[in-house]
């Protein structure tokens, strides 16, 4: 990356009359940043069963949500979230909406880091309102905690400078999915492509 920025650098100081066709002939073309797709989780991971509350204030275990053989695509974020967490459930809408029929295959689920302020009441509010289908899960901070440590997951509160929030939460910003028999097959990162995060779902429900 620094070859390619002092390439160009030089160019423009000795051709500073040059276009872009000139200097694409020294460095080449611009590489495209490339679309963020799924990591395969090898050899599956079978994780453990859990109980939370659900967007309906019902005790929800995760094995209910496979139920109906339906896989899982599971977030850890918080209803209070400014940036992540809204795009990361604009996202899910994108990616089941990319699924086409194969979405009726996938659950899309959201775990909340923020059990303080996240009752039932509000996550049901702020889920449906991406989609009535999504679901939501609620719990204290410490079973969310131990839950969240088998994916990676990390969270912590923070007071942060120049706002009225009483508090922000940092998080991990990543998606999981797993299969119908409770094995972690694929970890997204945010901003995932669509396109990408549907083909590589189709691929592991197509087994």
């Amino acid at each position: 990356m620094k070859r390619v920025v002092i390439l160009a650098a030089l160019a423009v100081m000795v051709w500073p009359a040059t276009g872009c066709a000139q200097i694409e002939a020294l460095i080449g073309p611009p590489t495209p940043t490339p679309v963020p797709r799924g990591i395969l989780v090898d050899p599956p991971q079978t994780m453990p069963d859990f109980t939370l509350t659900d967007h309906n204030g019902r005790p929800t275990r995760l094995s209910d949500l496979t139920a109906d053989g339906r896989a899982i695509m599971v977030f850890f974020g918080y209803t209070h979230c400014p940036d992540v967490c809204p795009i990361s459930m604009a996202d899910f809408k994108a990616y089941k909406k990319a699924l086409g029929e194969t979405a009726n295959k996938v659950r899309f689920v959201m775990v909340s880091v923020d059990g303080e302020r996240d009752t039932p009441e509000v996550m049901k509010r702020y889920v449906s309102a991406f989609d009535p289908e999504f679901v939501g899960l609620t719990g204290p901070e410490n079973d969310v905690r131990q839950i969240g440590l088998r994916y990676g997951v990390h969270f912590q509160k923070e007071k942060p400078q120049g706002t009225q929030a009483a508090y922000l939460v940092t998080h991990t910003a990543y998606s999981y999915l797993i299969d119908s028999s409770l094995r972690w097959r694929m970890v997204f990162p945010f901003r995932a492509g669509a396109e990408l995060v549907a083909e590589d779902i189709r691929r592991l429900l197509g087994e």
